[in-house]
């Protein structure tokens, strides 16, 4: 599994990461961004507020793990989830919440080694389907990804997992059924929909147009900054594109070019010969 790389490419997934939630050009024709109101701020403050009158309260500290994690704090969701493993040890939600932390670190083979782990001692297979979902693709095992995901939209529809599943689908080669999941939120201009239409265009060897959705949702320098990695996803292989687009994890370009360089073409085939 590629980590997160060092220099450039890390502050420019953060920085582009963080554009995306900022008020940015949108395409023509968006007014405004679907705004509900987030119930997971709601629960975490609750269980820190139970956390305050029994620091010792694991259901408590279940609660903000899991409250945590779905508001993207994998840090804070990590140290809730530490407390809770010092409590109980062998508590099988908070092994499975450990595996959904280290898959959004980056490290999805430990991640599902423990979702194995939590499996065993009993956990629902719905827990952290989303999480479990996220893992599976970044190992580039598209059907298990996508196994978990549909589990986890029907369990809890949420557009963050439909995003994830309809990249899945392109990263899988179908593209069509890709695009027709999204387009629900591209319809309602969903800002992080765009993005992940791009990551699917680009995929789909079509990076001229993933250029322009960038051009027209983010701004200018960082659609420039990312332009040669929309030439470059399909080069990637199915972990490095889920990795990619997910998370922010982007391969060295240079890298990339030399490796392209070294392979060697494929033989001419019998009618290419026949035609020289």
């Amino acid at each position: 599994m590629r980590r997160r790389r060092p220099g450039f490419a890390a502050q420019f997934a953060a920085a582009f990461s963080l554009a995306c939630l900022l008020a940015a050009p949108l395409p023509a024709g968006a007014q405004a961004l679907r705004s509900t109101p987030d119930a997971n701020e709601r629960a975490l403050q609750d269980a820190r507020t139970r956390l305050g009158r029994n620091a010792g309260d694991l259901s408590a500290l279940r609660d903000a793990v899991q409250a945590a994690m779905r508001l993207g704090m994998i840090d804070i969701a990590a140290a809730y989830a530490l407390r809770a493993q010092q409590l109980a040890p062998r508590d099988a939600m908070i092994m499975a919440a450990r595996g959904g932390i280290e898959i959004h670190r980056g490290r999805a083979r430990e991640g599902l080694a423990l979702f194995e782990q939590a499996d065993k001692a009993g956990v629902a297979e719905s827990a952290f389907a989303a999480d479990r979902a996220l893992g599976y693709d970044l190992i580039g095992d598209q059907p298990s990804a996508q196994y978990y995901y549909a589990m986890a939209h029907r369990q809890s529809p949420d557009d963050e997992v439909l995003r994830r599943y309809a990249l899945s689908l392109a990263i899988s080669g179908d593209a069509a059924t890709g695009a027709a999941m999204l387009r629900p939120l591209l319809n309602v201009q969903d800002r992080g929909a765009w993005r992940t239409h791009a990551f699917m265009l680009a995929i789909d060897r079509k990076p001229q147009e993933a250029r322009k959705v960038l051009q027209q949702t983010l701004p200018a320098d960082l659609a420039a900054q990312l332009g040669p990695y929309m030439d470059a996803m399909p080069l990637l292989s199915r972990a490095q594109q889920a990795a990619a687009a997910n998370l922010g994890i982007f391969p060295d370009l240079s890298a990339l070019a030399a490796q392209a360089a070294s392979t060697p073409a494929p033989p001419a085939s019998r009618d290419d010969r026949n035609r020289r």
